[in-house]
Protein backbone atom coordinates (compact mmCIF):
# COMPACT_ATOMS: atom_id res chain seq x y z
CA UNK A 1 0.00 0.00 0.00
CA UNK A 2 1.25 3.49 -0.86
CA UNK A 3 1.24 6.04 1.90
CA UNK A 4 2.11 9.70 1.33
CA UNK A 5 2.19 10.80 4.96
CA UNK A 6 4.83 12.36 7.20
CA UNK A 7 7.68 10.19 8.37
CA UNK A 8 10.25 9.29 10.94
CA UNK A 9 13.37 7.42 9.93
CA UNK A 10 14.21 6.80 13.61
CA UNK A 11 11.08 4.81 14.42
CA UNK A 12 10.85 3.10 11.05
CA UNK A 13 7.17 4.08 10.79
CA UNK A 14 5.62 4.91 7.42
CA UNK A 15 6.79 8.49 7.33
CA UNK A 16 8.97 10.17 4.73
CA UNK A 17 11.29 13.19 4.87
CA UNK A 18 9.75 16.51 3.92
CA UNK A 19 11.13 16.49 0.37
CA UNK A 20 9.88 13.00 -0.46
CA UNK A 21 6.56 13.80 1.17
CA UNK A 22 5.82 16.26 -1.66
CA UNK A 23 7.43 14.41 -4.59
CA UNK A 24 5.30 11.31 -4.89
CA UNK A 25 1.90 13.04 -4.69
CA UNK A 26 3.33 15.65 -7.05
CA UNK A 27 3.80 13.06 -9.80
CA UNK A 28 0.11 12.15 -9.57
CA UNK A 29 -0.98 15.77 -9.17
CA UNK A 30 0.82 16.89 -12.34
CA UNK A 31 -0.98 14.27 -14.40
CA UNK A 32 -4.32 14.99 -12.68
CA UNK A 33 -4.07 18.72 -13.43
CA UNK A 34 -3.05 17.91 -17.01
CA UNK A 35 -6.15 15.72 -17.38
CA UNK A 36 -8.46 18.39 -15.95
CA UNK A 37 -7.04 21.06 -18.27
CA UNK A 38 -7.16 18.76 -21.30
CA UNK A 39 -10.84 18.10 -20.46
CA UNK A 40 -11.38 21.90 -20.23
CA UNK A 41 -12.76 21.72 -16.67
CA UNK A 42 -11.45 25.18 -15.61
CA UNK A 43 -13.04 26.70 -18.73
CA UNK A 44 -16.34 24.90 -18.14
CA UNK A 45 -16.45 26.14 -14.53
CA UNK A 46 -15.76 29.76 -15.47
CA UNK A 47 -19.48 30.59 -15.41
CA UNK A 48 -20.07 28.99 -12.00
CA UNK A 49 -20.27 25.71 -10.07
CA UNK A 50 -21.26 22.46 -11.78
CA UNK A 51 -21.53 18.84 -10.70
CA UNK A 52 -19.59 16.02 -12.31
CA UNK A 53 -22.86 14.88 -13.91
CA UNK A 54 -23.26 18.30 -15.51
CA UNK A 55 -19.63 18.50 -16.61
CA UNK A 56 -19.28 14.99 -18.04
CA UNK A 57 -21.33 15.46 -21.23
CA UNK A 58 -19.65 18.81 -21.93
CA UNK A 59 -16.13 17.39 -21.76
CA UNK A 60 -16.78 13.85 -22.97
CA UNK A 61 -15.95 12.17 -19.66
CA UNK A 62 -17.25 9.21 -17.65
CA UNK A 63 -19.15 10.97 -14.84
CA UNK A 64 -18.24 8.68 -11.89
CA UNK A 65 -14.54 8.74 -12.85
CA UNK A 66 -14.65 12.50 -13.42
CA UNK A 67 -16.01 12.80 -9.87
CA UNK A 68 -12.92 11.00 -8.60
CA UNK A 69 -10.64 13.40 -10.51
CA UNK A 70 -12.45 16.48 -9.20
CA UNK A 71 -12.48 15.14 -5.65
CA UNK A 72 -8.73 14.44 -5.81
CA UNK A 73 -7.91 17.90 -7.18
CA UNK A 74 -10.13 19.50 -4.52
CA UNK A 75 -7.84 17.92 -1.90
CA UNK A 76 -4.94 20.00 -3.25
CA UNK A 77 -7.07 23.15 -3.69
CA UNK A 78 -7.23 23.20 -7.48
CA UNK A 79 -11.04 23.06 -7.29
CA UNK A 80 -13.47 23.78 -4.47
CA UNK A 81 -16.55 21.70 -3.54
CA UNK A 82 -19.79 23.45 -2.67
CA UNK A 83 -22.17 22.26 0.06
CA UNK A 84 -24.51 20.78 -2.56
CA UNK A 85 -21.74 18.65 -4.09
CA UNK A 86 -20.87 20.78 -7.12
CA UNK A 87 -17.42 22.06 -8.02
CA UNK A 88 -16.05 25.53 -8.75
CA UNK A 89 -12.67 26.94 -9.71
CA UNK A 90 -10.26 27.89 -6.97
CA UNK A 91 -8.13 31.02 -7.55
CA UNK A 92 -5.44 28.65 -8.90
CA UNK A 93 -7.80 27.00 -11.38
CA UNK A 94 -8.75 30.41 -12.77
CA UNK A 95 -5.17 30.65 -14.11
CA UNK A 96 -5.72 27.33 -15.90
CA UNK A 97 -8.45 28.76 -18.11
CA UNK A 98 -7.35 29.32 -21.69
CA UNK A 99 -8.90 32.80 -21.78
CA UNK A 100 -7.25 34.09 -18.58
CA UNK A 101 -4.95 37.06 -19.37
CA UNK A 102 -2.15 35.35 -17.37
CA UNK A 103 -3.09 31.82 -18.33
CA UNK A 104 -0.88 28.92 -17.26
CA UNK A 105 -2.78 26.58 -19.57
CA UNK A 106 0.16 25.92 -21.89
CA UNK A 107 2.49 24.93 -19.07
CA UNK A 108 0.07 22.34 -17.71
CA UNK A 109 -0.34 20.92 -21.22
CA UNK A 110 3.41 20.76 -21.93
CA UNK A 111 5.51 18.89 -19.36
CA UNK A 112 2.90 16.27 -18.36
CA UNK A 113 2.04 15.51 -22.00
CA UNK A 114 2.45 11.86 -23.02
CA UNK A 115 5.15 12.56 -25.61
CA UNK A 116 7.36 14.04 -22.85
CA UNK A 117 6.21 11.76 -20.03
CA UNK A 118 7.31 8.69 -22.00
CA UNK A 119 11.00 9.69 -22.32
CA UNK A 120 10.98 11.00 -18.73
CA UNK A 121 10.10 7.46 -17.71
CA UNK A 122 13.31 6.26 -19.36
CA UNK A 123 15.59 8.56 -17.37
CA UNK A 124 17.38 5.67 -15.65
CA UNK A 125 18.48 4.20 -18.97
CA UNK A 126 19.66 7.64 -20.07
CA UNK A 127 21.79 7.94 -16.93
CA UNK A 128 23.32 4.55 -17.77
CA UNK A 129 24.10 5.35 -21.40
CA UNK A 130 24.40 9.14 -21.57
CA UNK A 131 21.95 9.15 -24.49
CA UNK A 132 18.85 11.33 -24.84
CA UNK A 133 15.74 9.31 -23.91
CA UNK A 134 13.64 11.55 -26.17
CA UNK A 135 15.61 10.47 -29.24
CA UNK A 136 15.31 6.83 -28.19
CA UNK A 137 11.58 7.05 -27.47
CA UNK A 138 10.61 8.92 -30.65
CA UNK A 139 13.37 8.15 -33.12
CA UNK A 140 14.17 11.84 -33.63
CA UNK A 141 15.24 14.84 -31.59
CA UNK A 142 12.85 17.18 -29.81
CA UNK A 143 12.83 19.93 -32.44
CA UNK A 144 12.40 17.50 -35.34
CA UNK A 145 9.44 16.01 -33.45
CA UNK A 146 7.83 19.44 -33.04
CA UNK A 147 8.22 20.19 -36.75
CA UNK A 148 6.02 17.18 -37.55
CA UNK A 149 3.52 17.66 -34.68
CA UNK A 150 1.89 21.04 -35.08
CA UNK A 151 -0.44 20.83 -32.07
CA UNK A 152 2.39 20.06 -29.65
CA UNK A 153 4.53 22.74 -31.33
CA UNK A 154 1.79 25.34 -30.78
CA UNK A 155 1.66 24.49 -27.07
CA UNK A 156 5.46 24.72 -26.84
CA UNK A 157 5.39 28.14 -28.54
CA UNK A 158 2.85 29.36 -25.98
CA UNK A 159 5.01 28.10 -23.12
CA UNK A 160 8.01 29.97 -24.54
CA UNK A 161 5.98 33.14 -25.04
CA UNK A 162 4.76 33.10 -21.45
CA UNK A 163 8.28 32.45 -20.18
CA UNK A 164 9.63 35.43 -22.14
CA UNK A 165 6.95 37.69 -20.69
CA UNK A 166 7.86 36.60 -17.16
CA UNK A 167 11.65 36.77 -17.42
CA UNK A 168 12.48 39.62 -19.82
CA UNK A 169 11.81 42.55 -17.42
CA UNK A 170 14.61 41.33 -15.12
CA UNK A 171 16.97 40.98 -18.11
CA UNK A 172 16.21 44.52 -19.28
CA UNK A 173 16.88 45.86 -15.79
CA UNK A 174 20.17 43.97 -15.52
CA UNK A 175 21.71 44.75 -18.90
CA UNK A 176 21.93 47.91 -21.02
CA UNK A 177 21.10 46.99 -24.63
CA UNK A 178 20.97 50.65 -25.69
CA UNK A 179 24.79 50.68 -26.00
CA UNK A 180 24.47 48.76 -29.30
CA UNK A 181 23.50 49.96 -32.76
CA UNK A 182 22.48 46.66 -34.36
CA UNK A 183 21.57 43.42 -32.57
CA UNK A 184 20.86 39.98 -34.06
CA UNK A 185 18.55 37.73 -32.05
CA UNK A 186 19.77 34.29 -33.13
CA UNK A 187 16.96 31.71 -33.19
CA UNK A 188 14.66 34.39 -31.86
CA UNK A 189 11.39 32.62 -32.67
CA UNK A 190 8.52 35.00 -33.35
CA UNK A 191 10.58 37.93 -32.05
CA UNK A 192 8.87 38.72 -28.73
CA UNK A 193 12.17 39.04 -26.86
CA UNK A 194 13.75 41.17 -29.59
CA UNK A 195 10.65 43.33 -29.75
CA UNK A 196 10.93 44.13 -26.03
CA UNK A 197 14.63 44.96 -26.33
CA UNK A 198 14.08 47.26 -29.32
CA UNK A 199 11.11 48.95 -27.63
CA UNK A 200 13.32 49.99 -24.69
CA UNK A 201 16.29 51.07 -26.86
CA UNK A 202 15.06 53.83 -29.22
CA UNK A 203 18.15 53.88 -31.47
CA UNK A 204 18.66 50.12 -31.73
CA UNK A 205 18.15 48.23 -35.00
CA UNK A 206 17.16 44.60 -34.56
CA UNK A 207 17.52 41.51 -36.75
CA UNK A 208 15.30 38.51 -36.08
CA UNK A 209 16.99 35.34 -37.33
CA UNK A 210 15.39 31.90 -37.33
CA UNK A 211 14.24 29.13 -39.65
CA UNK A 212 11.88 30.14 -42.49
CA UNK A 213 8.83 28.35 -41.06
CA UNK A 214 9.41 30.05 -37.71
CA UNK A 215 9.92 33.66 -38.82
CA UNK A 216 6.92 33.32 -41.16
CA UNK A 217 4.77 33.73 -38.06
CA UNK A 218 6.59 36.86 -36.88
CA UNK A 219 5.98 39.37 -39.66
CA UNK A 220 2.62 40.67 -38.41
CA UNK A 221 3.59 40.77 -34.73
CA UNK A 222 5.66 43.97 -34.86
CA UNK A 223 3.93 47.34 -34.79
CA UNK A 224 4.82 50.98 -35.34
CA UNK A 225 8.34 52.20 -34.69
CA UNK A 226 9.46 48.77 -33.47
CA UNK A 227 8.40 47.16 -36.76
CA UNK A 228 10.35 49.79 -38.69
CA UNK A 229 13.53 48.93 -36.76
CA UNK A 230 13.40 45.13 -37.06
CA UNK A 231 14.59 43.17 -40.06
CA UNK A 232 13.57 39.52 -40.47
CA UNK A 233 16.11 37.07 -41.90
CA UNK A 234 15.58 33.33 -42.32
CA UNK A 235 18.18 30.60 -42.23
CA UNK A 236 19.83 27.91 -40.10
CA UNK A 237 22.33 28.69 -37.36
CA UNK A 238 24.09 25.46 -38.30
CA UNK A 239 24.98 27.06 -41.64
CA UNK A 240 25.53 30.81 -41.21
CA UNK A 241 24.49 33.86 -39.18
CA UNK A 242 23.69 37.38 -40.47
CA UNK A 243 26.78 39.59 -40.44
CA UNK A 244 27.25 43.28 -39.68
CA UNK A 245 25.93 43.62 -36.11
CA UNK A 246 27.73 44.83 -33.03
CA UNK A 247 25.72 42.50 -30.76
CA UNK A 248 24.45 38.93 -31.05
CA UNK A 249 22.13 37.35 -28.50
CA UNK A 250 21.41 33.68 -27.94
CA UNK A 251 18.53 33.48 -25.49
CA UNK A 252 17.99 29.96 -24.07
CA UNK A 253 19.44 28.40 -27.22
CA UNK A 254 22.80 26.97 -26.16
CA UNK A 255 21.25 24.79 -23.43
CA UNK A 256 19.22 22.97 -26.10
CA UNK A 257 22.36 21.32 -27.49
CA UNK A 258 25.19 19.09 -26.39
CA UNK A 259 28.71 20.54 -26.61
CA UNK A 260 29.59 19.61 -30.21
CA UNK A 261 26.46 21.22 -31.68
CA UNK A 262 26.68 24.18 -29.30
CA UNK A 263 30.26 24.90 -30.42
CA UNK A 264 29.19 24.70 -34.06
CA UNK A 265 26.43 27.28 -33.47
CA UNK A 266 28.76 29.55 -31.50
CA UNK A 267 31.45 29.17 -34.17
CA UNK A 268 29.03 30.38 -36.83
CA UNK A 269 28.18 33.39 -34.66
CA UNK A 270 31.88 34.10 -34.24
CA UNK A 271 32.41 34.06 -38.02
CA UNK A 272 29.60 36.61 -38.46
CA UNK A 273 31.08 39.01 -35.90
CA UNK A 274 33.65 41.74 -36.16
CA UNK A 275 36.47 42.10 -33.65
CA UNK A 276 34.51 44.66 -31.64
CA UNK A 277 31.18 42.81 -31.50
CA UNK A 278 29.62 41.38 -28.35
CA UNK A 279 28.00 37.98 -27.82
CA UNK A 280 25.32 37.72 -25.13
CA UNK A 281 24.23 34.27 -23.97
CA UNK A 282 21.17 34.15 -21.72
CA UNK A 283 21.00 30.94 -19.72
CA UNK A 284 20.35 29.48 -16.28
CA UNK A 285 23.55 28.45 -14.52
CA UNK A 286 23.86 25.26 -12.51
CA UNK A 287 26.03 27.10 -9.97
CA UNK A 288 23.97 30.30 -9.81
CA UNK A 289 24.00 31.70 -6.29
CA UNK A 290 20.37 32.81 -6.55
CA UNK A 291 18.57 30.35 -8.86
CA UNK A 292 20.60 27.24 -9.69
CA UNK A 293 19.31 25.26 -12.69
CA UNK A 294 18.96 22.08 -10.62
CA UNK A 295 16.29 19.71 -11.91
CA UNK A 296 16.05 21.60 -15.20
CA UNK A 297 19.35 19.98 -16.18
CA UNK A 298 17.67 16.56 -16.06
CA UNK A 299 14.81 17.89 -18.17
CA UNK A 300 17.37 19.05 -20.71
CA UNK A 301 19.01 15.62 -20.59
CA UNK A 302 15.64 14.14 -21.60
CA UNK A 303 15.32 16.64 -24.46
CA UNK A 304 18.91 16.25 -25.66
CA UNK A 305 20.57 19.36 -24.22
CA UNK A 306 22.24 20.41 -20.96
CA UNK A 307 22.43 23.21 -18.42
CA UNK A 308 25.97 24.30 -17.59
CA UNK A 309 28.04 25.98 -14.91
CA UNK A 310 29.90 29.25 -15.42
CA UNK A 311 33.16 27.32 -15.80
CA UNK A 312 31.60 25.05 -18.43
CA UNK A 313 30.35 28.05 -20.41
CA UNK A 314 33.80 29.63 -20.16
CA UNK A 315 35.33 26.49 -21.70
CA UNK A 316 32.54 26.13 -24.27
CA UNK A 317 32.81 29.67 -25.64
CA UNK A 318 36.62 29.44 -25.70
CA UNK A 319 36.28 26.42 -28.00
CA UNK A 320 34.37 28.65 -30.44
CA UNK A 321 36.82 31.56 -30.35
CA UNK A 322 35.37 33.71 -27.55
CA UNK A 323 36.52 35.02 -24.21
CA UNK A 324 33.95 35.14 -21.41
CA UNK A 325 34.16 38.65 -19.93
CA UNK A 326 31.52 38.70 -17.22
CA UNK A 327 28.34 37.08 -15.93
CA UNK A 328 25.46 39.36 -14.90
CA UNK A 329 22.62 37.89 -12.80
CA UNK A 330 19.28 38.73 -14.41
CA UNK A 331 16.44 37.17 -12.43
CA UNK A 332 15.90 33.54 -13.43
CA UNK A 333 18.81 33.70 -15.88
CA UNK A 334 22.26 35.18 -16.26
CA UNK A 335 23.60 37.33 -19.08
CA UNK A 336 26.92 35.79 -20.14
CA UNK A 337 28.86 38.52 -21.96
CA UNK A 338 31.54 37.34 -24.38
CA UNK A 339 33.99 38.97 -26.79
CA UNK A 340 35.96 37.53 -29.71
CA UNK A 341 39.22 36.11 -28.36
Amino acid sequence: MLQFGPVSWKTGSLMAPKTLESIYPGIVAAQAIHAAVELRIPDLLAAGPKSSLELAPACGAHAPTLERLLRALTSIEVFQRTVDGRYRNSPLAEFLRRDHPQSLWAGTMFLPAQYLWKPLGELTESIRTGESPFDRAHGQNFFAYLRSHQEEAAVFDQVMTQEILWTTPAVLRAYDFSQFNRLVDVAGGHGLFLCQIVATSPKLQGVLFDQPQVVAGAKDKFKGDVAARIQIVSGSFFESIPEGADAYVLRRIVHDWEDADAVKILGNVRRAMSAGSTLLILEALIDSATQPAGLMDLMMLVLGGRERSEAEYRELVASAGFSLKRVIPAGAYSVIECKPA
